[in-house]
């Protein structure tokens, strides 16, 4: 179906001013317990699949100025302000009117160090062509405070106080969290602060674009200097919660749906503008691979480092997985999947990894393709099936797109037998990966039958030297750095041939 145009589609609805969030780097040495990614420090020799190598700065930049963006947030994945060059030439030479750094702040432990790194954030804005706010916003918890402290949210205070309080680009903001103690403490330093509370619902981050800050705080010294700080919700995310114990992930499913609720307005994927207009949300991970935010799907990814703006705008508005998520949001695209299979609903709200939702929801290939079906049916409906396209494609598609749901619900459920086993079957076999998913299997993250769980247990144990188990109970759970790692990359892996045209060029060394 992706060979074809199917559906009419329209960019120019979406050609508002536009946000990106970019991670340069999956590495980090803070390892906040809460942190969405569990970075950690590098290890091995790193390569284009961590972090952006020269190459990818470019392309990073040429993509950007393409993509009418109003907002970039520099994110992580790892320590964004560790990758000095790409953050100073983002400052100077991309094409918006905010950039936000969001930092743990690790490089401000050190007074002079931070005032050097100020510096050279003020001589990137001083390069620009055009004018450009940029704010530098230090995350604040116990988390971070393991291994930081509140220091670096001090001299950060107390530099932008006494050296930018007067600067009409370079802003200071605090990044805190719900419940957590260490926002309160960092004020306590600065006595005689006064706090103004956003009180109205919605309080943006931004004068042109909405980016919604769940809890918005004016803080005030008293110098007169004042800054921005945002309190936001801390996500239960685990990329292996147990489903079989529903009742202690109500928590985090909450937080998840309310978080969509509340800041997404539903569909992460679109950004409205102040004065009506609709952008895009764009998500671009450390290894290139760029989608929509939470609207990546693997049958079909993008990559910076052999894919342009418009090749990626267009491909993503062709794809009727991607495009009726641009169109109708969240909750239309997990009432289909629900349809026939709620468990894939559920381990998405339960793993709450916002930045992968699409590739949680539709890691089963059968679930894919009755989603693909359903939304073409929809579109067939609305007259937005290209006949020409349509008449192209195998009789027995035809007839599912121009048919009903439920003829595509008895189809979905008479392949009962076509599980996520088969899919990792089609693949070499490699003992790790088949020892994931085992554990998987164990959290009960599929719909499978004990006869199928038995099939899989035969598979790996007939091929593996590694343990071998008689029973899916007997599946331990592993801890460490390398779990997290290959259960990562294993929703978010580089573009294959991307990969291969960067390769074997390492970026460089931990």
């Amino acid at each position: 179906m992706l060979q074809h145009n199917l559906v009419t589609y329209n960019t120019q609805e979406y050609a508002g001013k536009s946000f990106m969030c970019v991670f340069f780097t999956r590495f980090c040495g803070v390892g906040c317990p809460f942190c969405f990614f569990k970075s950690a420090p590098a290890r091995n020799a790193i390569t284009v699949a961590d972090q952006f190598n020269e190459e990818g700065i470019n392309r990073f930049v040429e993509f950007c100025n393409q993509a009418n963006l109003g907002y970039i947030l520099i994110s992580g994945g790892g320590e964004p302000l560790t990758q000095k060059r790409a953050v100073l030439r983002t400052i100077a030479e991309v094409e918006t009117n905010r950039i936000v750094l969001v930092t743990s702040g690790n490089w401000a432990l050190n007074k002079d160090a931070a005032r050097r790194y100020l510096a050279e954030i003020d001589s990137a804005i001083k390069a620009r062509k055009t004018p450009c706010k940029v704010t530098v916003r230090v995350s604040v918890s116990a988390g971070h405070a393991i291994k930081l402290g509140i220091i670096p949210a001090c001299n950060l205070i107390q530099l932008f106080e006494s050296e930018y309080s007067d600067h009409p680009y370079l802003k200071f903001q605090i990044h805190g969290f719900e419940d957590d103690p260490m926002f309160p403490k960092v004020l306590a330093h600065f006595p005689g602060h006064e706090l103004d509370y956003n009180r109205g619902p919605r309080a943006s981050d931004d004068e042109t674009v909405i980016k919604v800050i769940p809890q918005k705080i004016h803080v005030k010294l008293p110098s007169g200097y004042g800054f921005i700080a945002g309190i936001s919700k801390i996500f239960g995310s685990d990329l292996r919660p147990n489903l079989h114990k529903i009742e202690r992930l109500y928590d985090t499913i909450k937080i998840f749906e309310r978080d969509l609720e509340e800041s997404e307005d539903n569909n992460s994927a679109v950004l409205f503008n102040t004065n009506g207009d609709k952008g895009l949300d764009w998500s671009l991970n450390y290894n290139g691979n760029v989608c929509l935010w939470q609207n990546q799907v693997n049958d079909n990814q993008w990559n910076i480092y052999e894919d342009s703006f418009p090749t990626v705008l267009n491909e993503t508005f062709r794809d009727p997985i991607t495009l009726s998520y641009i169109e109708n949001g969240c909750k239309y695209r997990e009432s289909i999947v629900a349809e026939v299979s709620p468990r894939a609903v559920l381990r998405l709200k339960s793993i709450s990894l916002r930045d992968y939702s699409g590739t949680v929801l539709f890691e089963e290939e059968k679930t894919r393709l009755y989603y693909a079906i359903r939304v073409l049916q929809d579109f067939f409906k609305t007259g937005r099936v290209i006949q020409n396209q349509l008449d192209e494609l195998p009789e027995e598609i035809r007839q599912l797109i121009v048919g009903s749901p439920e003829m595509a619900k008895e189809l979905y459920h008479k392949a009962a037998d076509y599980t996520i086993i088969d899919q990792y079957k089609r693949r070499e076999f490699h003992s790790i990966e088949w020892r994931d998913l085992l554990e998987l299997i164990k959290l009960g993250h599929y719909d499978l039958t004990s006869e199928q769980i038995q099939e899989a247990l035969a598979y790996y144990n007939s091929r593996t030297n590694l343990k071998k188990y008689e029973t899916i109970d007997e599946v331990e759970r592993e801890t460490g750095e390398a779990i997290q790692k290959r259960l990562t990359d294993r929703l978010m892996y580089m573009k294959p041939t991307a990969f291969e045209l960067q390769q074997p060029q390492p970026v460089g060394t931990p």
